[in-house]
């Protein structure tokens, strides 16, 4: 799923990246099914105005925009935009420290760049752990 020019990813390869992460076991076209079930899912949610928040990735919300006096590029003409909702994704600060990371092993030159880990793992990254023998609680705001 990872491509190293930072191209789009598409349907049919997350499809791909499902049926090898869960084995040998389920076939593409049920994949392909659960796939499309979850985004219809989350698509569902957004429409209908509810929050949908999937702890270690990211928050998709719909934002109210209020109205507003914009510009017509061509004639310089002032132009009322009226309101609307629109969907928004606030990743999750796992999720931006993991980019981070990979931006800056870019950055260095190192061409080896690691995969995602596997979904086996329950986690995004291997988040390090804090000083000290802290508490679960502690360390992640609650118990694990």
């Amino acid at each position: 799923m990872t491509k190293a020019d930072g191209g789009s990813v598409t349907k049919a390869e997350l499809v791909e990246q499902v049926h090898e992460a869960i084995g040998p076991g389920v076939s593409r076209r049920d994949c392909s099914a659960i796939v499309n079930a979850f985004l219809n899912a989350v698509k569902r949610a957004i429409v209908d105005g509810n929050r949908i928040e999937i702890r270690r990735f990211g928050t998709f919300q719909v934002r109210a925009r209020r109205a507003r006096v914009a510009r017509n590029p061509r004639t310089g003409e002032a132009v009322m935009v009226a309101p609307r909702s629109v969907p928004v994704f606030k990743p999750s600060t796992i999720l931006r420290d993991d980019v981070a990371r990979r931006q800056a092993r870019r950055d260095e030159g190192l061409s080896d760049v690691p995969a995602a880990p596997d979904s086996s793992a329950g986690r995004l990254s291997e988040t390090p752990s804090p000083p000290g023998d802290l508490p679960l609680r502690r360390r992640f705001g609650r118990w694990r």
